[in-house]
């Protein structure tokens, strides 16, 4: 199966770590002359997305995946990729109703992400929510918040450490944990990461938070996801488009070895 990736960041370190396991031709569109998505306004990252699946229309990729706000933000409006919603990979959906919603202990969610994601998650998370229907466990509960009760901060500052320093960098963790520290004062029950890199500090996140109180449901939870799916294929290739000159491509040397999986990969250079 075709599926196509598009990224603006890290992601794709996140994601082919598991990725990478199953056989399917990716198409990953790079956009990292717009990096990162959550910077900008979500009008234009939804647009330039647009943009980007139009451009990719001609690889007949059949399924996409997108970063968690623009995912949720297609799949509620439908005709603004139609007929295209429908190969709208619903990885980060099942993510959500799957672990967080389903296992949450009494409907106190948070969620953080960065600027443009302000703009429009409370709305979609609400959406998604009325679709959600509560377990007997959860309707048992009488402190239980239904509709779920939300709690929101914008986290933005680690991401430009992480142009001159790697994930497991001591300043890093240190900015994560001082970023989490709000919602763990705050006594919600369940935190939603609306960016995928944000797995690659899953160590972190754990440690600092209780399990038993607070849940972060991590990589292998999203990759439970991916396999619920029903994708099946027998072939395993890399198409890499991207807006960046291709020495970018010698800096991201675990990427590559990671994507690449003893095989070839085809890097292309692209501005839409």
């Amino acid at each position: 199966m075709k599926i196509w990736i598009i990224t603006s960041w890290n992601d794709n370190l996140t994601l082919f770590k598991f990725l990478h396991k199953y056989d399917h031709e990716y198409i990953i569109y790079y956009d990292f002359l717009y990096r990162p998505y959550g910077d900008k306004d979500f009008d234009f990252i939804s647009n330039r997305v647009v943009a980007n699946i139009k451009f990719l229309q001609k690889s007949w990729a059949e399924k996409i995946i997108l970063p968690p706000s623009l995912e949720l933000y297609f799949l509620c409006n439908p005709k603004l990729l139609w007929p295209l919603t429908t190969n709208i990979l619903p990885l980060f959906h099942t993510y959500l109703h799957n672990y967080c919603f389903h296992y949450s202990l009494v409907g106190k969610i948070w969620a953080f992400w960065d600027f443009s994601d302000i703009q429009v998650i409370q709305d979609l998370l609400v959406h998604q929510a009325k679709s959600y229907k509560l377990t007997d466990h959860q309707k048992n509960i009488k402190k239980f918040n239904y509709p779920f009760s939300y709690r929101t901060k914008e986290v933005s500052l680690r991401k430009y450490y992480l142009t001159s320093l790697s994930y497991s960098d001591f300043m890093v963790n240190k900015v994560i944990k001082f970023d989490m520290r709000y919602f763990k004062d705050a006594m919600v029950d369940t935190i939603i990461p609306l960016n995928y890199w944000y797995f690659n500090y899953q160590n972190t996140l754990s440690k600092f938070f209780n399990f038993k109180k607070i849940r972060f449901y991590k990589l292998e939870k999203l990759e439970e996801s991916f396999l619920g799916l029903g994708l099946t294929s027998d072939t395993y290739s890399i198409s890499i488009y991207h807006t960046w000159p291709i020495d970018f491509f010698t800096r991201q040397k675990k990427l590559v070895r990671l994507l690449a999986k003893g095989k070839n990969i085809e890097i292309n250079y692209n501005i839409v």
